[in-house]
C-alpha cells in the first residue's frame, strides 16, 4: 500500500458517517418506535482495485453538533470522488478492549487515485481538524481490495470480530491458532468469512500502530465459540494465540 494511502486515506471517510448513517455511527440514539424494525442484510459487495474502509466509531457524548458540521461540510466532496457506504454492524458486546465503539461501519472508494484526488482538496485539512471535536476515538481501517469481495451479514446469524496486533517476534503463530482451530469453529456453526490483513491504521486518541489483522467470523448460534474454547483443537492452539498476538480487541457484532 502507498504512503499516501497510509497516512491519509484512512482518515477520509471519517467525514462523512454522520451524514450517511446518524444513528449507526456518529453515536446518537434514533427516535424511540412504537415496534423495532427488523434488521435488513448489510450486504457488502468491492471490487479488485478499489478501497475498503472499516470504521470502528465511539462519539463525543457532546460531540452531536461538530458531527453535524462535520458531515454536512464533508459530504458533498467526498461523494463527488465516488465514496460510497455499504452499511454498518453494531457493536452488540465488548468483549475485550479499552475502547467502546458503538460500531463498525463499511465504506469504499472507487480506487486509491480517488482517495488522493479528495486529499488534495483545499477544504479538507480544516475538516480534518474538527476530529476530536465530534468522537472520543474512530478507528479507521483501510486495505486496497485485490480480489473482488462479497459479504452478506445475515440478521439471522451471529458475527465476531478480533483486531490482533501481531507479536512480531512470532509473527507467524497467529495465523497458525487460526489454523488449528478451524475445524473446530466449524464444527461449532462458525465460518471465517473476511480477515483483513494489514490494513493501514489511523486514529485520533490511540497509539498509531497498525493491527495484523481483523478477522471477522460468522456463526449460527451465539454459543459457537464458548463451545471452540472447550475444544481440543483450542486447548492444542491456545498457545500460539498467547505467542502470537501483542494485544487484541474483541467484539461481538450484528446488523443495523
Amino acid at each position: 500500500m502507498s504512503a499516501i494511502l497510509k497516512t491519509s486515506l484512512s482518515t477520509a471517510a471519517m467525514l462523512v458517517t454522520l451524514g450517511l448513517n446518524p444513528a449507526a455511527v456518529a453515536g446518537e440514539k434514533p427516535e424511540p418506535a412504537t415496534e423495532k424494525p427488523a434488521a435488513e442484510a448489510v450486504v457488502i459487495e468491492v471490487k479488485a482495485g478499489q478501497v475498503l474502509q472499516i470504521i470502528a466509531s465511539e462519539a463525543k457524548p457532546d460531540g452531536g453538533a461538530a458531527r453535524r458540521t462535520y458531515a454536512q461540510t464533508a459530504f458533498p466532496i467526498a461523494s463527488s470522488f465516488g465514496f460510497a457506504s455499504m452499511g454498518t454492524l453494531a457493536v452488540k458486546q465488548k468483549v475485550v478492549s479499552d475502547f467502546a465503539p458503538e460500531a463498525f461501519s463499511f465504506f469504499s472508494w472507487p480506487s486509491e487515485g480517488a482517495v488522493q484526488d479528495f486529499e488534495s482538496h483545499p477544504d479538507w485539512p480544516a475538516i480534518k481538524a474538527t476530529r476530536p471535536d465530534a468522537w472520543n476515538e474512530l478507528k479507521v481501517y483501510s486495505d486496497v481490495v485485490e480480489e473482488d469481495l462479497s459479504l452478506t451479514f445475515d440478521p439471522g446469524k451471529h458475527y465476531s470480530v478480533v483486531v490482533a496486533w501481531s507479536n512480531p517476534e512470532n509473527s507467524g503463530d497467529y495465523e497458525r491458532y487460526l489454523s488449528g482451530i478451524e475445524s473446530a469453529v466449524a464444527r461449532e456453526g462458525g465460518r471465517f468469512i473476511y480477515k483483513m490483513r494489514n490494513p493501514a491504521f489511523d486514529a485520533h486518541s490511540s497509539e498509531l500502530t497498525a493491527p495484523h489483522q481483523l478477522t471477522f467470523v460468522e456463526w449460527d448460534a451465539p454459543g459457537g465459540f464458548a463451545r471452540v474454547q472447550k475444544s481440543q483443537e483450542y486447548l492444542d492452539s491456545r498457545q500460539y494465540f498467547a505467542s502470537g498476538v501483542s494485544r487484541f480487541e474483541f467484539y461481538w457484532l450484528e446488523p443495523r
